[in-house]
């Protein structure tokens, strides 16, 4: 299993550092702590590296080139390959922990959730156009004390001067997941010209079929501000997908933006539900998201900060989960 984990993340390092340079595109990190709204409780850490290509269209001329293939070689899915798309493609190193409430307790605590480690790579295919934006993903991650996790939360705390976490030893794991994702966004009201003070509003939907979290998710996001980024889905979270970035820094010039979301989700299998054993986690069905945030761009950078709260994750438990990201976006 350690060779595995080893493999992954040495794919992962090789896809998103080695290839981003050469291939140029957009490098992003998103960084999520619950430091920046709470305390540990729940989702606490998450790490997000992401590279999005250039996009297709931009060297057609290149018959070989691997997005333009990926492009024609899966037309037959619907959105991809339309007249007028520019087609890209993201690979995503991402990272995430959780942990029960109280860091401090080496023992399990039963009455609560355990510690989980995830670490994975993801890889969407991206189409859009003015109006519309189209992705298909696939992942494959790991579970448990190779995810790195341990390593990455006492790190975080001793920076930061926080407690020092004494339960990793009885983390959940170690196993191999994967699955399937699709995403859909719609940009379907602007208001305002683009160098004035301009609102926009999208709808999106995704679908995950995977064997460490299955859901569907439905949201409408707001956006206003000067010189808006061209992306559709101001959703920058380390714990989201690569969904933000496809036409993020296509825009010319400085600009600033103030950004919400309101998304609804349904789960109808968690990881962590299914294998916590004699923890009390009861994952709910149906959870609410709300985001609120704000950026600033210029024609080669972005730096957004989101504050983010959900309903209840578990039955048992009725507190809110809370969480803060920073995401840094360069064009390489």
């Amino acid at each position: 299993m350690r060779r595995w984990a080893v493999r992954l993340r040495g794919v992962a390092v090789f896809a998103v550092v080695a290839w981003a340079p050469a291939h140029a595109g957009l490098l992003n990190v998103a960084w999520d702590n619950d430091l920046l709204t709470g305390s540990d409780k729940g989702y606490t850490n998450g790490l997000r590296l992401s590279w999005l290509s250039t996009a297709a269209e931009q060297n057609d001329e290149c018959k070989t080139c691997v997005v333009a293939g990926l492009r024609d070689g899966f037309s037959w899915l619907p959105g991809v390959g339309s007249p007028g798309s520019r087609h890209a493609v993201a690979v995503s190193l991402r990272q995430m922990m959780v942990t029960p409430e109280n860091i401090e307790a080496a023992a399990p605590q039963y009455d609560d959730i355990p510690y989980m480690g995830y670490l994975s790579v993801e890889s969407f295919l991206y189409s859009w156009n003015h109006t519309r934006m189209t992705g298909y993903g696939i992942t494959a991650g790991i579970i448990g004390p190779d995810s790195g996790a341990e390593r990455a939360q006492k790190w975080v705390h001793k920076i930061s001067g926080s407690t020092d976490p004494q339960g990793w030893d009885n983390q959940l794991g170690t196993d191999i997941v994967g699955g399937l994702h699709v995403t859909h966004a719609h940009r379907f009201l602007v208001l305002g010209e683009q160098q004035a003070i301009r609102n926009e509003f999208v709808w999106g939907a995704s679908a995950h079929a995977s064997t460490f979290l299955s859901n569907a998710m439905l949201g409408i996001f707001w956006r206003a501000g000067r010189n808006l980024p061209g992306n559709f889905v101001p959703e920058y979270a380390g714990l989201s997908s690569s969904i933000g970035l496809p036409g993020l820094l296509d825009t010319t010039g400085k600009g600033w933006s103030v950004f919400a979301g309101l998304i609804g989700e349904a789960i109808p299998y968690s990881y962590l539900e299914e294998r916590s054993g004699p923890y009390t986690f009861e994952q709910r069905t149906l959870v609410g998201h709300v985001s609120l945030g704000a950026g600033l761009h210029t024609d080669n950078f972005q730096v957004a900060l989101t504050l983010r709260a959900t309903t209840a994750q578990e039955e048992t438990n009725k507190d809110p989960l809370t969480f803060g990201t920073l995401s840094l976006t360069w064009r390489l």
